[in-house]
């Protein structure tokens, strides 16, 4: 896990020396809006260049937002072409472009009006531009008044989650790589609150290794062997891997290295083999790793689900595994507790 806030123009004069010296590992940048006026007007977060170039200066890792207005396809696309090529343009990041679906201050109520579909229909939009420029997209929203009322999320099961909800766990969205837990947050040497934030995700290793956000691929330092005509090189020592892109199966990925799935599935120790996801580093050849053994250490806000997610397993298989350590409900996890990832 690690850790890191979300900020705009509203926490400007915030030093981010101050919040890598106080353990963070990366910051949320809003990277502008959608005007309230008319619910079409566009304009870049007056502090998101320096924000940008201090965190890079200081070794924070970098995502963005853009707080939406879409409620039409065709609008969600405008949106992400207009923060392409007025903020995203020529820089890298390491957490993903989120779209901000919220509603807005200025009481139009231009997504809750036009309905969930023509709210999904935006984030789609913009989602899919994004996506076909290269970068990793997600959605930010509250559990509740935004994934829950404003939107359908089970036509927008492709797409990473980034939960807003304070004091709890998120419980109506329950797959999701990034909490929003309060905005109340206090950094030694700031004296206004801050967004604070977990994910739960390695971001900077699946982004660089994908080859997203303005990175090429491998950047992480993962072999990637995707433009090579394989034919018998699984039988090399050398290790041969490929990065998941979204809608590759792992039957996709066998066959075109000419294994199984099966065979796959052992050497990465995938327990369900329809669960893979783009970013993942799936190894092509190699021993297996159903004999080795991981351990992970629980944190605050983990649960079996996402540990299960970030190593390629079940939370079943987990639970199975650790019940001396874990007890009779699953559900219930202490933080510190070393769990076996088998």
């Amino acid at each position: 896990m690690s850790k890191g806030i979300d900020i705009s123009k509203y926490q400007a004069g915030l030093d981010l020396s101050v919040v890598k010296d106080a353990g963070y590992d990366f910051a949320i940048l809003r990277a502008g809006y959608t005007g309230y006026g008319n619910g079409t007007s566009k304009a870049k977060d007056s502090s998101f260049e320096k924000f940008y170039t201090q965190a890079k200066s200081v070794g924070l890792g970098v995502g963005a937002y853009w707080f939406t207005c879409a409620n039409t396809y065709e609008k969600g696309v405008s949106e992400a072409n207009w923060m392409y090529e007025n903020c995203l343009k020529g820089k890298q990041f390491e957490y993903p472009i989120y779209i901000d679906v919220e509603d807005d201050t200025g009481k139009k109520y231009y997504l809750r009006n036009a309905g969930k579909e023509a709210v999904n229909q935006g984030i789609k939009g913009f989602c899919e531009t994004l996506e076909a420029k290269g970068y990793y997209v997600g959605i930010y929203a509250s559990d509740i008044s935004g994934f829950k009322e404003l939107m359908d999320v089970s036509g927008l099961t492709d797409y990473d989650k980034w939960v807003a909800r304070y004091g709890s766990k998120p419980s109506y969205v329950t797959e999701y790589g990034m909490h929003q837990y309060t905005s109340s947050g206090k950094i030694s040497g700031y004296s206004g609150n801050l967004d604070m934030n977990e994910s739960y995700k390695d971001y900077p290793s699946i982004i660089k290794n994908g080859g997203f956000n303005g990175y090429s691929k491998n950047s992480g330092g993962t072999s990637d062997n995707t433009n090579t005509d394989t034919g018998n090189n699984t039988s090399s020592s050398e290790t041969i891997t490929y990065t998941v892109k979204k809608g590759d199966t792992l039957s996709e990925i066998a066959e075109k290295y000419g294994t199984t799935y099966q065979k796959l599935a052992e050497i990465n120790g995938i327990a369900d083999p329809d669960k893979i996801y783009a970013g993942q580093v799936i190894k092509i050849n190699g021993s297996s790793n159903s004999t080795s053994v991981k351990t992970h250490r629980v944190v605050k806000g983990e649960n079996l689900s996402t540990i299960a997610k970030k190593y390629g397993t079940t939370w079943q298989k987990i639970y199975n595994d650790n019940k001396d350590k874990i007890g009779g409900n699953p559900n219930i996890i202490q933080p510190g507790t070393t769990l076996v990832i088998k």
